[in-house]
């Protein structure tokens, strides 16, 4: 999993250690990418490091280290930028009725026309996922 840092530290409010909730990512490693050098991951998430870099670079480095072809990435600006770099081939976005405050846009006008829908399942209580695939991706 590739999370940028503002997406992570909404995820570790609601998760523990720091949230009530279980920690949602067991023993998968998470990489937190950030410029932020003051930024610390709490100790007790030893699957978590921190990063930085464009896209392909991250990438590279993943398959270098983890023999990674395929990563989950999450966040507005990250999973951008990964879209950008034709990096993305397919999309799955679940829906869920809460209101979170302030976020970035997952994608861009032109990004969002570039999806094209697969599947949509309804999970019941207004929650609901949708499956896109990228069109013209590299991938």
């Amino acid at each position: 999993i590739v999370m940028g840092r503002k997406t992570f530290e909404s995820v570790i409010k609601l998760c523990q250690p720091i949230g009530p909730h279980p920690w949602p990512y067991r023993k998968t490693p998470l990489l937190v990418l950030t410029n932020n050098k003051e930024f610390k991951v709490p100790e007790s998430l030893d699957t978590v490091s921190l990063g930085s870099g464009d896209p392909a670079a991250v990438m590279a480095d993943l398959a270098l280290r983890h023999g990674a072809k395929d990563v989950y990435v999450d966040g507005g600006d990250t999973i951008r930028r990964f879209f950008d770099a034709g990096l993305v081939y397919s999309v799955i976005i679940t829906k869920v009725p809460v209101t979170l405050g302030e976020g970035v846009p997952l994608f861009t006008q032109e990004q969002w026309k570039r999806l094209e829908e697969l599947e949509y399942k309804p999970y019941g209580d207004g929650w609901c996922q949708i499956s896109y695939k990228v069109k013209n991706g590299s991938n």
